[in-house]
């Protein structure tokens, strides 16, 4: 066979998040995952972060089929604003198809998706998939064999060796061995914990610190954590038990994901052990163990809104403990600080994993992903999912357990590679990138979502006075608006805009009226949907927060 095999990284090598790849033999290509990303610093307004795909339509593929490794969102989160361009079926496991579909059924958009089986191939193109199972922070987590005529190729997916999972699906370590018998032509691992020495510890190793912190409070405990790590969401649900307390989910990701979970008979949740917010007022503080989304500081989330004094019929007060079993994604810090604060003017404390042993990462730290390349002993390595210098740390692991130099490559988005049995080189480079979505409206640049946003719905202009030791509102808001309003009406409107949103301030809390940076987003979100509602339109909103 004369023609390699074409590797095309659109999202995930050289950054995190929005992991997407292509691979090819001739004009025939599979796709392995399809994520989104979060935006960064200075990108206002925008939804999420999605790859940009153009290039797919020059090289003109014939797209036999898109294969997900696991249901995380840097992994699917772009398919409802992707698929139906890319127009293939999909092959995913069950729990992360009942993912799929969900976020589908939210934009309703109906398509066929496969279940990959956990034992055997099946045929897509001219490639043999193989699903194999590994372990990592979210079920039904794979890694992806792609049988060649050259041999197989293991894309790893997010993994890692937990030696004793809480649901009992183990990494199938001897498939992985199996394979590297045959010949790996080539492994692309996951980098993510490259830099991190050793190996992960277990997920099961959180339960005693769990349990311990629970049974220390006397007060009402909120546990936040990743809504999608059903794992740890079992854990803390046998600490409740364990402590006597019931259980409170919090946040619509959570109550999701416990959903899909229950389908497939996968949490184990006794009878009598869940309650809702209206239950509260019939429990006493020590009984109450709330489950709460937001361990990211979201300004949205339930922990948000708990920190603020914003949850309905839940308060925080002096003996109730707040539990962060979670990471801190990096970016994050400040915010999180913030919210850290909030909780403490609550009167609650915190406990986080920098002080009990709460939380264990997902991914495979340098000793297991030694493991994985002496397991499958590939011929060339590929270092995918990170950013540069994940990948280049990757690249000395891989040196080191004997894999030689020339047959290491790294090649980020946007440059793709070719490997074949004697060599793996570096192919054409090609338009990758991102494309930002506000509301579910693509956008190219953020400078063209402005200039749109200005000729189509205008601006807003609003200032708000506040009080800067006593939080409180300083007269009324002024509020202006350019190419929103027809003349004849716009009085009229801006003044009950001005008095609605009078009214709306000085019911928030003098708290969070003297954080200026929240009252900012606060006064930003709060216009726009508020002209959405009246008017039908959605203008760029600028709030200005003047502290007096």
């Amino acid at each position: 066979m004369s023609q390699p095999i074409r590797l095309f990284p659109f999202g995930g090598v050289g950054e995190f998040g929005k992991n997407m790849m292509v691979y090819a033999i001739g004009d025939e290509a599979i796709i392995v995952d399809c994520g989104m990303g979060f935006p960064g610093t200075g990108q206002y307004g925008i939804d999420v972060v999605i790859p940009d795909i153009s290039a797919l339509t020059e090289f003109g593929f014939n797209l036999r089929g898109l294969v997900l490794t696991h249901g995380h969102e840097d992994h699917i989160g772009a398919i409802p604003y992707l698929i139906r361009k890319l127009d293939v079926p999909m092959y995913a496991s069950p729990i992360t198809i009942a993912l799929i579909k969900a976020k589908l059924d939210e934009a309703k958009i109906r398509w066929d998706i496969h279940p990959l089986p956990e034992t055997g191939k099946i045929d897509v193109g001219p490639f043999g998939i193989e699903a194999i199972p590994v372990t990592h922070s979210i079920m039904d987590a794979m890694s992806i064999a792609i049988h060649t005529p050259y041999g197989a190729i293991i894309h790893t997916g997010d993994f890692k060796f937990d030696p004793s999972p809480v649901d009992g699906r183990a990494t199938a370590l001897h498939r992985f061995s199996a394979l590297g018998d045959q010949g790996v032509l080539l492994l692309a691992s996951d980098s993510t914990n490259a830099t991190r020495s050793g190996s992960s510890p277990s997920e099961r190793s959180v339960a005693h610190g769990l349990r311990q912190t629970v049974s220390e409070c006397k007060g009402k405990v909120v546990v936040t954590t990743f809504a999608s790590n059903m794992f740890r969401i079992q854990q803390i649900i046998d600490a409740a038990v364990q402590c006597g307390r019931k259980v409170i989910f919090a946040g619509r990701s959570i109550e999701r994901h416990v959903q899909i979970a229950n389908q497939f008979n996968r949490l184990n949740i006794p009878d009598g052990l869940v309650h809702t917010m209206s239950d509260l007022k019939h429990l006493e503080d020590h009984e109450v163990l709330m489950i709460a989304t937001g361990s990211q500081g979201e300004f949205r989330a339930a922990l948000a809104r708990i920190a603020q004094g914003h949850m309905k019929g839940f308060k925080l007060k002096e003996g109730d403990l707040v539990v962060f079993s979670s990471s801190v994604i990096p970016g994050n810090e400040a915010v999180i600080s913030a919210l850290c604060n909030h909780i403490y003017r609550r009167g609650a404390r915190i406990v986080h994993a920098g002080h009990v042993h709460l939380h264990v990462s997902g991914h495979a730290q340098a000793h297991e992903l030694k493991t994985m390349m002496q397991l499958t002993r590939p011929r060339f390595f590929y270092p995918v999912h990170g950013e540069y210098r994940f990948l280049v740390e990757h690249q000395y692991l891989a040196q080191a357990t004997g894999i030689p130099a020339q047959n290491t490559i790294i090649a980020e988005n946007g440059q793709s590679v070719e490997v074949d049995a004697d060599e793996i080189r570096l192919g054409q480079t090609f338009h990758s990138g991102a494309v930002f979505v506000d509301s579910s409206d693509e956008i190219d640049y953020p400078v063209l979502r402005d200039r749109r946003k200005l000729a189509e719905d205008g601006m807003v202009n609003a200032v708000v006075m506040i009080s800067e030791h006593e939080g409180t509102l300083l007269g009324q808001p002024e509020i202006e608006a350019f190419g929103v309003l027809h003349t004849s009406l716009s009085q009229d409107i801006l003044k009950q805009a001005t008095d609605d949103l009078t009214h709306y301030l000085t019911g928030l809390s003098p708290e969070m009226m003297s954080d200026a940076t929240n009252m900012r987003e606060e006064v930003r979100v709060w216009l726009r949907r508020w002209f959405k509602r009246q008017i039908h339109r959605r203008p760029v909103v600028l709030a200005v927060i003047l502290e007096i």
